[in-house]
């Protein structure tokens, strides 16, 4: 998995479009945010956004090209299924078509005043999706391997899209596009995208810079001038919101695992502790020690920690030097949107 876009679009090192309009902005929308406000040495309003929420709206689009690139879609036999905001995501404006032959959805986005783009997606019942589309800032390597998308240039008539994707071969049934339906399909398709994003490690400091000077050229768009401490306060701001972005997705696991009852998630949902290999090993120490008034320099955990024992054994021993009233306890592990093991206060 980012403004009310002052500054441009610009991404980590891990670029990648999701329901093909919207993934792109996932983690992007908070990046370009945070740019902005790091250069005024404020901190992010908005972070990265593990899910999506698409409400049906009666609103305007800004860029005169958005309306033409409706008209196309439209012309091509793709009848208006609505206009949609996203919570999450504010200024951003969607136009949905969908196709009553094929099954196909269009889909129309644009960005406060700054940028629109536009995608053909395919939905098939074996979960898979395939897409084509005019984003601009596409790597291949940053989608799960059920998704595929052809990366067309901006100025590509839609009507060449829509012609690729019918010639494309059928992978399973298709799953038709509606008016009732495409909210719960885009959800569903940037929710399993976010969570492949998430389960990937943050490239370094400099990957992480290639990749936004890279995207920021293929916008357009000249990026903000950082100093070296501030693309490191960028960049920590970043991890920071990820980390807390993939809680998020693995709560909405863990809701819907089945295995966590309604009361008890009332209970103990906001106590949760989540323990994963994209921690570091002093980050695991940090959350076992969460209802304790030790720290991670205190010498018995420092002792643990030299030890380079396996995150659930480090997590588990730090838990035997506490209080009963103080432990974390195992729950369940989940696999999505990576392996986890969760825990909970063992008091509750």
């Amino acid at each position: 998995m980012w403004t009310t876009m002052g500054v441009v679009l610009v991404t980590i090192g891990l670029t990648f479009v999701g329901l093909f309009v919207l993934l792109k902005f996932g983690i992007r929308w908070y990046f370009s945010r945070m740019l902005k406000h790091v250069q005024a040495l404020g901190s992010a309003q908005q972070g990265v956004v593990a899910r999506i929420t698409m409400k049906l709206e009666k609103l305007q689009f800004s860029d005169p090209q958005v309306r033409k690139v409706m008209q196309e879609f439209k012309a091509l036999g793709y009848a208006s299924a609505g206009r949609y905001t996203v919570d999450e995501m504010p200024g951003v404006k969607i136009w949905a078509g969908t196709h009553p032959q094929n099954g196909s959805l269009a889909l129309v986005l644009e960005l406060a005043d700054r940028y629109f783009s536009a995608d053909v997606v395919r939905f098939y019942e074996n979960g898979a999706a395939l897409g084509a589309g005019t984003n601009p800032v596409f790597h291949a390597e940053h989608y799960p391997s059920h998704v595929q998308y052809r990366q067309f240039p901006r100025d590509t008539a839609m009507q060449d899209l829509v012609q690729w994707l019918d010639a494309r071969p059928l992978q399973s049934a298709v799953i038709a596009a509606t008016p009732k339906n495409l909210r719960q399909l885009n959800a569903r398709m940037y929710a399993e995208m976010m969570d492949y994003q998430l389960s990937q490690p943050l490239p370094s400091l400099e990957a992480w810079k290639r990749m936004a000077l890279q995207d920021a050229a293929a916008l357009g768009s000249a990026l903000p001038t950082l100093t070296e401490p501030q693309w490191q306060a960028a960049y920590d701001a970043q991890r920071e919101s990820q980390q807390t972005a993939t809680e998020e997705a693995l709560q909405d696991h863990v809701l819907r695992s089945g295995q966590v009852s309604a009361a008890q998630w009332q209970a103990m949902s906001h106590e949760l502790v989540y323990v994963h290999a994209l921690l570091g090993s002093e980050e695991v120490a940090e959350r076992a020690l969460r209802r304790s008034a030790l720290t991670t320099d205190a010498a018995q955990v420092e002792a643990l920690l030299r030890q380079n024992l396996a995150h659930a054994e480090l997590f588990e021993a730090i838990q035997r030097l506490l209080p009963e009233d103080e432990r974390f306890v195992y729950l369940i592990s989940i696999n999505a949107p990576l392996d986890t093991r969760v825990y909970r206060p063992q008091a509750l």
